[in-house]
């Protein structure tokens, strides 16, 4: 598969998670629309390991964890990243923070990293996805949970889309990895604070397949010297990750891959 053809399957995983219950005509027909698209996608991403940052975050929800204030990027950061490598990573970041806030339904930290996103998006030359509309849109369905994940998702996909269809694949590969990155954080993080922390291990431990792929990806790009750097970053929790059996850690590699995540994203943000 072309890494063009595979980075747009990344992209249109955006849309598998949702779940929109629609009311009146309009709804209605959008609805009906994008159970076809999700059929679309779910056919293109069978073999395709990467979740996205709203599936990832699910799953911590389902486990039954709390949001934990402070624990994602600080918006203030956004200002500090001045190469399109750090706001493409911080992009993705940002969208995985956007992704938690959401599902946990909090509406300042939403508002917060929409903002954020947005203007990562803009200083990227992105012209599709974020806009005024969006925000408007994300106002009106704020206590909507469903709708805020589509609308919201929708719109990175969009981005995603941009990015490959527009000749910039090796931001559209850091998008990724960034979200990638803070998807494992959070999940090591709350692990960490967890009283049983079975579930959220069973999470991190299903995290090396996806990994696997992004470092495929990463690699046919690998000539390039941004997408080596970030290689090079990944390397030592990779190597964790290719002893992991299953969805079993033991204490040495669950320590390990908790050590080096939170390196490497701090390292990003």
């Amino acid at each position: 598969m072309k890494i063009q053809n595979t980075l747009r399957v990344v992209a249109m995983t955006a849309l598998v998670a949702l779940v929109l219950n629609s009311c009146g005509t309009k709804q209605a027909k959008e609805a009906e629309e994008l159970e076809v698209t999700k059929e679309q996608a779910f056919e293109g991403v069978t073999n395709y390991p990467i979740p996205t940052s709203f599936e990832v975050i699910q799953m911590i929800n389902n486990a039954g964890a709390s949001f934990i204030i402070g624990i994602c990027n600080k918006v203030d950061n956004a200002d500090k990243y001045f190469t399109e490598k750090e706001k493409a990573i911080n992009l993705g970041i940002y969208g995985a923070d956007l992704a938690y806030s959401t599902t946990y339904q909090m509406k300042q930290e939403t508002m917060n990293f929409l903002k954020v996103s947005k203007k990562m998006i803009d200083e990227l030359n992105i012209t599709s996805g974020f806009n005024r509309q969006l925000a408007e849109r994300v106002e009106t369905n704020i206590d909507n949970k469903d709708s805020l994940i589509l609308i919201i998702t929708d719109s990175f996909y969009d981005s995603y889309k941009y990015l490959v269809e527009n000749g910039k694949d090796n931001l559209s590969l850091m998008v990724i990895t960034g979200s990638w990155v803070e998807g494992l954080y959070i999940t090591t993080q709350i692990a960490e604070t967890s009283r049983n922390n079975a579930e959220f291990i069973k999470i991190i431990a299903n995290q090396k397949a996806p990994l696997s792929k992004l470092m495929e990806l990463l690699q046919a790009r690998s000539a390039e010297a941004e997408v080596m750097e970030l290689i090079n970053t990944l390397d030592p929790v990779y190597k964790i990750y290719n002893d992991v059996q299953g969805d079993v850690l033991t204490n040495e590699q669950y320590k390990a891959i908790v050590e080096n995540i939170s390196k490497i994203r701090n390292s990003l943000v």
